[in-house]
Formats: structure tokens, sequence, C-alpha cells
């Protein structure tokens, strides 16, 4: 394990009553929408506490320290026990429990070195956002957790593609949280638990015996402000283009995109921004179905403000996720005013108005779910008028997740615990 040592990180600004530590295995713009809220959750929180200290795994030292040029992160190396859990198939899942573990004791480490007479102190991890996941807490100060939301699964139609583990978490999901009442290494609880996947996730922590009390609820994730600020992308006339962006596995529904366009009535062109494991196949998928005219892979973009602006030349964006907890692509895309076509499912389902900011698709089948895109596709690309009221929908409820609203909200609750 190592600790990375640094100056304050603003002498000049006023020193504040409260120092926050945040956890997270990931920080980082490349390796998806858990990394990426962590990055945003530590930049916005040091706008209003400019001393916060992170903790990540030492595998984002060099984005974190070269590319993304922050200062003030502490880095958990890997041992040989790490690397041990990682071997091992069957003692994989440990890996999180073991960095969540390592982290703490190092978060208590530089509390004592770096908290000013009279200063509180809470430790906030942010990350992995499981409501299942066995957490180390800390005992010589408060310990918050969250936004947590997960417990997501694949609708019915989709179980056949889970793997054994998935299958397993899901039908022993519950039946666990009821165990961990009962065990005493889960007595000690954290004072504060944020909670962001609504009812079902409440419902997951309750089984488990946490007090009620600590639960509070937020949004999974804020829209920055710089967002915000930018023009809302109009629509006129007819527009056939739409993206879909994120990391390509499975469950983003990359496949399921691609199959709606056999569908429309228009000839809807659709690009595709990622990098991840479904792109060969995706690509062989394009070409089976003869639609290379319709498709392009646009690889990824390595500035995010490059990928922002190129919404400008789309009329929506198409996520057909089966798992996402919350989805920061379709936040995003609504802070701009860029319609949202998702699965009416999952972290989409609580963010998206059905008809008013975009639409939402029954996850029934495979026939349901290609059908309804398709069709939605077809009304917002020759329909402006349609855009535009969803696109001012969009960002009127992106207004809400902004990023200062949603640190104030924190703050009052970081001096409350």
């Amino acid at each position: 394990m190592t600790v990375a040592r640094f100056s304050t990180l603003n002498p000049s600004a006023p020193e504040p009553g409260l120092l926050v530590i945040l956890i997270a295995p990931n920080v980082s713009e490349q390796m998806g929408g858990e990394a990426m809220k962590a990055l945003q959750i530590l930049r916005e929180l040091r706008r209003v506490l400019p001393n916060t200290l992170q903790i990540t795994h030492d595998r984002n030292r060099a984005e974190v320290t070269q590319r993304l040029d922050l200062a003030g992160v502490s880095f958990v190396a890997d041992t040989w026990v790490s690397r041990a859990l990682w071997r091992s198939v069957v003692l994989r899942a440990l890996l999180d429990p073991w960095f969540c573990w390592k982290a703490v004791r190092m978060a208590e480490r530089l509390a004592v070195e770096h908290a000013r007479p009279g200063q509180k102190v809470v430790i906030h991890q942010v990350e992995p956002n499981s409501p299942v996941m066995p957490r180390w807490l800390s005992r010589r100060f408060p310990n918050v957790l969250g936004p947590l939301n997960g417990n997501i699964y694949y609708p019915a139609p989709f179980r056949h593609r889970e793997s054994l583990s998935a299958s397993l978490r899901r039908r022993l999901h519950m039946p666990l949280q009821w165990l961990r009442r009962w065990q005493p290494l889960f007595k000690r609880r954290a004072e504060m638990i944020l909670v962001a996947g609504g009812e079902r996730t409440r419902v997951s922590l309750l089984a488990a015996g946490i007090d009620p009390d600590t639960l509070v609820d937020t949004v999974d994730c804020g829209v920055p402000q710089a967002l915000l600020e930018r023009p809302r992308l109009r629509h006129e006339g007819t527009n056939l283009r739409f993206v879909h962006f994120g990391r390509l596995v499975f469950h983003k529904g990359t496949s399921l995109a691609v199959c709606s366009l056999l569908h429309t009535r228009l000839p809807i062109e659709l690009d595709v921004i990622g990098r991840g494991p479904e792109l060969t196949a995706c690509r062989a998928l394009v070409e089976e179905l003869g639609l290379q005219q319709r498709v392009r892979f646009l690889d990824w973009y390595e500035r995010h403000a490059d990928l922002i602006a190129s919404f400008g030349a789309y009329r929506g964006m198409v996520l057909p996720s089966l798992e996402d907890a919350n989805g920061i692509v379709v936040q995003e895309a609504m802070a701009l005013g860029l319609p949202p076509v998702c699965l009416d499912w999952g972290g989409p389902q609580l963010l998206v108005r059905d008809g008013e900011s975009g639409f939402l698709v029954a996850p029934d089948s495979v026939q349901t779910i290609t059908h309804g895109i398709a069709a939605c596709l077809d009304h917002l690309a020759e329909d402006p008028a349609l855009a535009e009221r969803m696109s001012l929908a969009a960002r009127e409820q992106a207004r809400a997740w902004c990023w200062p609203e949603v640190m104030a909200q924190w703050l009052a609750l970081y001096r409350k615990v």
C-alpha cells in the first residue's frame, strides 16, 4: 500500500470545519460510468471543500496524476493478496471488500495527518454502488456510504444470457440480505447511507437490517453546471441521425439498438461511440443485417468535452440498457436537450418521463423492444415539434440534478453526521 504525499490543495481558501475523505476503486474518465461519477463527485465537492481528499486504486495513478492532473489523491497498491484474489475465480468477489478494508485504514491515517484542530472528519465511500457488498467501516470516524443503487438484473426475456454468477446473485439477493442482519460481522453500521435506487434499493437495505433513519434519498449522479450552461440543442426539420454511446458490453443493448433499424419506416442512421468486448460482435451484426450504410462505429473520444460537442448533430440518443442502475449518459443527453430512447427498466426508468422528456420501451421481448425503439426513432426523426418539446422537458428535469444543488444537500448531511 502506498500513500501519496501532497501539500494543501488550496492554501488561500478559508479552512473549512469539515474534512471529507472520498473512497472509490476507480476515479477516471475512461473506466465506465461509476469511475466517471467518482471523478465528478471529487471535482464538485472540491468546489465547496477544496481540501477534500480522495483514495483510489493504483491502476488509476497515471490518468489521475498525469492526464487529469489531480492533487490530493492517494493510491491503494496491489499486494500478493489482491493478485491472488484476482486469479481466483471463486474468491474474486472479495476484491472490492479487500480494497475497502485497505482504503478505510488509509483514510484513518490521512485523517490524523491532515485534519486541523476542531475539524470534523467524514469518510465517504462513494463506490461501489452495491447495497449488498460487505464493507469495512471506520470505528474512529463517521462513515457515509453511497449513493447506493445497484441490485439491477436482466429483464426476464434476457435471463438466459445471464452468467452463472449473475443468476446466483439475483436468486440469492434477498435471502442473503435477510441473513446479514444476524451476522455479527455486519452489526457495525454506517452513520448515513445515500440511497439513489429508489424503492428497490430501500427494500434491499431494510431487509439487511439497516436502520431506516440512516437512509437519505438522493440522485445517483449529478449533472455538471457547465452542461446546463451550454446552449440547449434545437431541433428543426427532419433529422435521421441518432447516437448510442458508452462502454460496449452486452447489457448496454447495442445489438438491440442496431436491430431496431430493421423496423424503422425511415432510413434512420445510428452512430455507435465506444469501445468494449462487444465491438467485434456488433460490427459482425451490422454486416449480417446489411446495415453498413446506416451504422457507423466511431470508436471513442479521448476528451469527454469532444464527445459532448458532437451531440449537436443528432436528433436523440438510444440506450436500451438491460442492467444500468442509473445512466449518466442519459442524464448528460437530457441536460443538453437530446431526447433519450431507453428501456422501461433500471436507472433510465427513474430518469426519463415517458412521452414527456423521452421514450421508455417495455422490455417484454426482443421483438417488443426492437419494434418499440424503431417507432420512437421514426417519431422523433420526422417530428421536430415533438423533439423540441422533449428537449425542453429533458433540460428542465436535468436542472434538478445540477451538481451544485446535490453538493449543497450532501454538505448539509455531512455536517449532521
